[in-house]
């Protein structure tokens, strides 16, 4: 309850982020469902991702990238994630999204862990306004790590959105993708879009999100959102010409 709280108040003590109309977002999407050498593969990871890159993909406002499962090495994720990157400018946003295994230390690649340190880095080297880094791993929780990692994220503005708790396994489903990447892509989508402004907010995914997942494992999966960032910045935006915004909130 109490990392509940202190992520909420994180939302909900900050100011408005005003719209810039040629910001771009610039997005990463790695997905891992095939793992080598006896490791559990999962079953919807590598399409997670796919789903992700599609919704920004039909956005019309970003520049997308995507690897999945044998292609996505430690060493191809941190060269592509730079790439993608490299032409974000101050108005602009980077999101990184990953979908597979994740550990104490780190998320979960195909031949090894990239490190919360080495995923920061990159973030920190990059000018955009906006930072995001979504992981739908089991213990997603984790990437909050020591007390002394949670200083050194607190000097940057980068929000970080984990599917589950530290101590939480992030669910798949019978459909084709985890549960938390099914509320992501619908969120994103405009189910998130209270206000209806066409534009879904770090507070408007959070809250549909959360709600979503918790009502849909019976309380066993909690999405976590933390991070130095403002509650009301936007993670996508829909031009009124988006036939893919979908203002639907029902379950």
């Amino acid at each position: 309850m109490r990392r509940i709280i202190i992520s909420l108040l994180l939302l909900l003590t900050v100011t408005v982020v005003p719209f810039v109309a040629d910001a771009r977002n610039y997005v990463m999407c790695v997905g891992i469902s095939k793992y080598p050498r006896g490791v559990n593969s999962l079953r919807v990871s590598a399409n997670d991702a796919v789903t992700i890159a599609n919704v920004y993909s039909k956005n019309g406002n970003s520049t997308v990238s995507t690897i999945t499962d044998s292609d996505a090495t430690r060493e191809a994720v941190l060269s592509a994630m730079q790439r993608a990157f490299a032409n974000a400018g101050p108005n602009d946003a980077v999101v990184f999204f990953f979908s597979g295994h994740g550990t104490k230390k780190g998320l979960a690649c195909y031949d090894g862990v990239l490190s919360f340190d080495r995923i920061l880095e990159i973030m920190k080297k990059c000018p955009a306004s906006t930072k995001v880094v979504i992981a739908d791993a089991c213990y997603a929780g984790q990437m909050r790590g020591s007390k002394s990692w949670q200083r050194a994220v607190k000097n940057e503005d980068v929000m970080f959105f984990l599917s589950s708790r530290s101590d939480e396994k992030s669910r798949e489903t019978r459909y084709s993708n985890s549960m938390f990447t099914i509320y992501l892509e619908r969120g994103l989508r405009g189910g998130a879009d209270v206000n209806r402004d066409r534009t879904i907010t770090a507070r408007e995914i959070y809250d549909f999100c959360h709600e979503g997942v918790i009502k849909s494992t019976n309380g066993a999966q909690h999405p976590v959102m933390w991070g130095k960032f403002n509650g009301n910045m936007p993670l996508i935006t829909w031009t009124n010409h988006n036939k893919e915004y979908n203002n639907e909130q029902d379950d």
